[in-house]
């Protein structure tokens, strides 16, 4: 018998735990434990209410969250992700229990079975999605390009500017006075929050001592694969190279705490962010698509 329910937040560590166990070399782009951290600025309840969780025969075999109101991510246990039986449950309660009603948007990737069901119900393909990977096994490679970074790992006290450089990385706009101090609590939030232990904040300094990049880097446990969420720079020094050094730190400092692979997934059309992933050494994996839904089904979202 399978069941679904929306955790509580003292559940969240053992869904880390469990998150973290699918992170396998092969990775697809599926929800990574990492994931879980950079959405926990909302806080541990709301991070627990925005979860669903399949659990069957006693474990847990499908974890799903919302990112926002129309995106739903999901990760699948690897040994179940061509189960049928699985599937059909999974996609009849999406479609009648999980989802809103309209165009939404499911991120499957590596849940075989369930990708299959939701096209055979109509489902659409979206925009493609490519894995990325350096292998930690051998040493990181040397940076290819002259960008003079000195980078450290921060803490609380460095929460202004690491959320400055993000805000300018993502918004290409200064914050106001309010959105500052909202990015700080929601940074710190997630810096002191249920999955804090797998996160390292990295800011990088130029030769004048200015943060100019930033990037935060995820573990899920020694010999898995970490994730690289996110990294971003400064809209006034684009170009000069920062990227490819703080995702070669960013790697070091996953490899220093065990991870097997740096990974990262980059949309397909986003040219830069393709090539400061290549420039730093990473390795491509066939596109992965998202299923889109825009037709009007399902109902609301039920507490689980």
């Amino acid at each position: 018998m399978t069941i679904l329910a929306t955790p509580t937040a003292a559940e969240l560590g053992e869904i880390a735990r469990t998150l973290s166990e699918w992170q396998t070399s092969d990775w697809r782009g599926c929800l990574h434990p990492g994931d879980l951290g950079w959405h926990s600025m909302v806080g541990a309840e709301r991070s627990a209410s925005d979860l669903r969780c399949w659990t069957a025969r006693g474990s847990i075999a499908a974890i799903g969250m919302f990112d926002g109101e129309d995106l739903f991510r999901m990760a699948v246990e690897p040994s179940v992700a061509a189960d049928d039986e699985l599937a059909d449950r999974i996609e009849a309660d999406l479609s009648t229990h999980v989802l809103p009603p309209g165009t939404v948007t499911v991120e499957a990737r590596g849940a075989y079975a369930l990708q299959a069901r939701l096209r055979a119900q109509g489902w659409d393909d979206d925009a493609p999605w490519t894995p990325l990977q350096l292998d930690l096994r051998s040493p990181v490679p040397a940076n290819r390009r002259s960008a003079a970074l000195r980078v450290e790992e921060i803490g609380l006290d460095a929460a202004g500017e690491w959320t400055a450089v993000h805000w300018s990385a993502f918004r290409g706009t200064t914050p106001s006075d309010e959105e500052r101090r909202r990015l700080i609590r929601r940074w710190t939030t997630m810096a002191t929050g249920p999955f804090a232990h797998l996160a390292h904040h990295l800011i990088g300094y130029d030769g004048d001592d200015e943060p100019v990049v930033v990037t935060t880097v995820w573990t899920a446990g020694s010999g898995r694969p970490g994730l690289i969420e996110p990294m971003g720079v400064h809209r006034d020094h684009h170009g000069r190279g920062y990227g490819t050094a703080i995702t070669l730190a960013g790697a070091q400092a996953l490899r220093q705490y065990g991870a097997s692979a740096a990974a990262v997934v980059a949309e397909n059309s986003n040219a830069s962010a393709f090539a400061t992933y290549i420039a730093a050494g990473f390795a491509q994996s066939e596109p992965v698509a998202d299923l889109i839904r825009t037709r009007g089904r399902g109902a609301s979202i039920c507490s689980g």
